[in-house]
This record gives C-alpha cells, sequence and structure tokens, in this order.
C-alpha cells in the first residue's frame, strides 16, 4: 500500500525477542503538531520508562526488548528516533514459558463504531504462570494488564500526547490522509489469543 501521510502522527515501535524470534508492537501517538527530532526523543524516553516499570513484570525471562523506536508518520520518509535498550529490559516472570503464540490480547476503543475506530495489542512472551489453564488466565493477570496500559496512557497523556488508534484505510480504500482518534476505553478477557507469527515455524 502507498504510503498513507498522518498529520501530526507518531509511530511507536517496541521491538523485541523471544528466544531470537522477533516480537514487534506498534501503537500510534498524535502529538498535536509536526513532529520534531525533541518530541521523538521525549516519546522514545518515556516509553522506555514505561516498559521497565510496567511491561516486564508482565513477561516471561525469556523475552527482550532490544529497542524502542518511534518515527513521525506525517510525511513520507520521517524522521525517527530508536533508543536501543541494555537494561531493566527483560521480562521478570520465571519458570517455564507459555506457547510463544499464546497472547493476551488488549482491546483499545474510541466510543465509535467500526474497524476504523478501535485497536488491538498482542501481549504475548507470558509465563505459563500466569494460566489458569489451556484457555485462560488469573483475572488478577488481566486487571495488572489494564493498570498497565492505563499507566502507558496516562504517561503520554502528561507529555502532551493523544494515544490513539490510527485508521488509513476505509471501506478497502486508501485514506487520502491517516486519521487518528482519541482512545477512550481499554478492556481485556481472561481467554488466551493466539498469534501464529510469534511461532518459529
Amino acid at each position: 500500500m502507498a504510503f498513507v501521510a498522518t498529520p501530526n502522527g507518531v509511530m511507536v515501535k517496541l521491538l523485541g525477542v523471544q528466544n531470537g524470534i522477533p516480537v514487534v508492537n506498534i501503537f500510534h501517538l498524535n502529538v498535536g503538531t509536526s513532529p520534531t527530532p525533541e518530541i521523538l526523543s521525549d516519546i522514545a524516553d518515556d516509553v522506555q520508562a514505561w516498559a521497565s516499570t510496567d511491561l516486564m513484570p508482565l513477561l516471561h525471562s525469556s523475552y527482550t526488548l532490544n529497542s524502542i523506536y518511534v518515527q513521525d508518520i506525517s510525511v513520507a520518509n520521517g524522521a525517527f528516533h530508536e533508543n536501543v535498550l541494555t537494561t531493566d529490559n527483560v521480562g521478570e516472570n520465571g519458570g517455564s514459558a507459555a506457547a510463544a503464540n499464546a497472547a493476551t490480547v488488549v482491546s483499545f476503543g474510541t466510543g465509535l463504531t467500526g474497524r476504523s475506530f478501535r485497536g488491538r495489542f498482542y501481549i504475548g512472551a507470558l509465563p505459563q504462570s500466569f494460566l489458569t489453564d489451556a484457555q485462560h488466565i488469573y483475572s488478577s493477570v488481566a486487571t495488572d494488564i489494564i493498570a498497565a496500559f492505563q499507566a502507558l496512557i496516562n504517561a503520554m497523556e502528561a507529555a502532551g500526547y493523544v494515544f490513539s488508534v490510527l485508521s488509513k484505510i476505509a471501506n478497502g480504500v486508501a485514506r487520502a490522509v491517516g486519521i487518528l482518534t482519541e482512545v477512550t476505553t481499554i478492556a481485556t478477557d481472561t481467554k488466551v489469543d493466539s498469534q501464529r507469527r510469534r511461532t518459529a515455524n
């Protein structure tokens, strides 16, 4: 698909690995202005602080977050900033790991209906100790996941940025410009989902 510019838009990638298999998570922000190198750097630092404090306690020690990549998506070939991590970037749970494709899903709502206005974030690299059985996690873990993502949204808001769902396609056709819609609700459940791309096959 051809590039679709998103005014005031920034993409954040969490680039990790689990046992050598890439694990990539992406979310988007509306920074309210044309992104500058300073904004990109500040976002990377804030996300790094969040990941070390709130995300690593949710993950198994087989997971390593290698870097946080932040890119201006308001223009083609936009500037980027990358924090390469060397400390506080490994999952904190020992014991056995759940299957690599096992994940919980955080759903982002915007108060609007339709695929263009909702988003998801797959959390893999789960420790086996979080699972009550083959299909479910503990409800306390689901609560911790919601709290972690609320902390991320709060951190972005405190920095002046709006955690958003990005839409670049409507009815199968690329939009003229991307649309960022503020996330107003976050939700998850205790069901274990699957993301096949995170297996070694």
